[in-house]
């Protein structure tokens, strides 16, 4: 018998009134006041009671999942009719993008960090629908008590699809055929996360076979491989999260602009990189007492790529920790047009990280503690369940023509005209280590936040 173990895999401020609906037609629900449906948790069925034969509800799927002789793939969302109804107003994202900002704060001290709080975000947010007592208060206390309605909104609002920009979000459920499922935490994940829930022998091959050929094809290939090995024989449930940007600049760079410059590392070491330049550009800046930097939109969005550098004495690193909620919704609310010479280097990064020792930083404990862990709203085992691993992988591409960028996150549980200058053009230099944020300009919420320490270290 298997020893159950919860596991996950990878990777804003105007008032809001939203409803979120699901039925068996549709992808999510909408109803009751928010704070009653969080505590009428009554068990619901075990969730073997609905498993249905294979069944293709969405393009592309049939080739994942599908029988492989002695390991079947069940897909249990197609007879699953269970919906959850919450009306919401949201007042702010301050919860939000505490949780984005503190997450990225934990995991500065390797070179180059990038992560996806709202991959990270919303991969957790599945473990927490299926949280219970003490275990969900400390959900609510890390994510906010809003999980459900931020989960939900972001689910309806951030994911686009333009000819010049796309956002894709996807959230997968992956249940080890000895783990009885509640109907209501399927509910939940279906009607809040558009969730694909399927059920396998987790730990076999074929399972990391289709969960890694899952995250290749919602990464659009910039993650092809999430798992190195199979999940170990104990654990009972991996809940993936990917979230996939693709976008133009409003203002792309003359790639005859971009020469091969000297960047100053944080030693004082002077290397060579590929410098994109803009001359005398309109541009949009931003500045405090301790921070410069630009803002460049992305078409068809209100994304915008973010690079911020200290202009006094701190480091990269000093500079973020003084980056407050308030001190970040100031500069963007100041920001100005100006004349600008931009440089900043093309780069191409990949990061890998284990997020549970920040998490548990953050409050998160319970959730990784096999005797205090309370999954019981998520389903029924022999042995209690717990976040065993929480993990991200994410890369970004960023040149001329845009930025590129990925995150997955497992839970074992971005011919110019010349203008002539009405003013001194500011020098706006990013070659040294700096700061940068993919970040929605209206909620103010970070989907990417990252460090460039050397530009050429991929």
């Amino acid at each position: 018998m298997k020893k159950k173990i919860l596991a996950a895999i990878i990777m804003t401020a105007v008032p809001a009134l939203f409803c979120a609906c699901a039925d068996s037609s549709s992808a999510r629900n909408v109803g009751a006041e928010v704070n009653a449906m969080q505590r009428e948790e009554e068990g619901g069925n075990t969730g073997n009671d609905n498993v249905a034969a294979v069944a293709s509800d969405r393009e592309g799927r049939d080739n994942m999942a599908t029988d492989t002789g002695n390991n079947p793939v069940i897909n249990l969302m197609e007879n699953n009719n269970n919906g959850v109804c919450i009306d919401y107003a949201i007042k702010d994202y301050a919860s939000l993008q505490k949780f984005c900002y503190a997450l990225f704060a934990e995991n500065t001290d390797e070179e180059n960090p990038v992560l996806s709080p709202v991959s990270a975000y919303l991969a957790l947010s599945m473990a927490g629908m299926g949280a219970d007592g003490n275990t969900y208060e400390e959900f609510r206390e890390v994510l906010g008590a809003e999980m459900e309605v931020f989960a939900d909104n972001m689910m309806n609002t951030l994911p686009a699809d333009t000819q010049d920009m796309t956002l894709a979000i996807a959230n997968s459920a992956w249940i080890d055929n000895q783990f009885a499922v509640n109907d209501d935490w399927l509910g939940r994940v279906k009607s809040f996360l558009d969730a694909e829930v399927f059920q396998s022998d987790i730990s076999s091959t074929d399972t990391m076979n289709n969960i890694n050929n899952w995250v290749e094809k919602n990464t659009n290939g910039l993650i092809p491989e999430m798992m190195e090995e199979p999940l170990d024989t104990a654990a009972c449930l991996a809940l993936f999260n990917t979230v996939y940007f693709k976008a133009k600049w409003c203002t792309p760079f003359a790639s005859y602009e971009t020469h091969v410059e000297s960047f100053k590392l944080a030693d004082g070491s002077i290397i060579e990189t590929d410098m994109m330049n803009h001359y005398e550009k309109r541009l949009q800046y931003i500045a405090n007492d301790f921070s410069e930097g630009v803002v460049l939109p992305y078409m068809d969005s209100n994304l915008s790529f973010v690079a911020l550098k200290p202009t006094g004495q701190d480091t990269t690193r000093e500079l973020y920790n003084r980056l407050t909620i308030e001190v970040i919704h100031e500069l963007i609310a100041n920001v100005q047009t100006a004349t600008v010479n931009l440089k900043i280097p093309k780069f191409e990064i990949t990061f890998d990280r284990i997020l549970n020792d920040s998490l548990q930083q953050m409050g998160l404990q319970d959730a990784f503690d096999g005797t205090a862990a309370n999954f019981d709203r998520l389903g029924q085992a022999d042995n209690n369940i717990y976040i065993d691993l929480v993990r991200q992988k994410a890369k970004i591409i960023v040149d001329e023509e845009g930025t590129e960028a990925a995150a997955a996150t497992e839970v074992v549980m971005r011919a110019m005209a010349l203008i002539q200058p009405e003013e001194e053009p500011k020098d706006v230099y990013f070659d040294e280590p700096f700061l940068y944020i993919i970040m929605d300009m209206e909620k103010e919420i970070p989907l990417f936040i990252g460090i460039i320490d050397n530009p050429t270290v991929s």
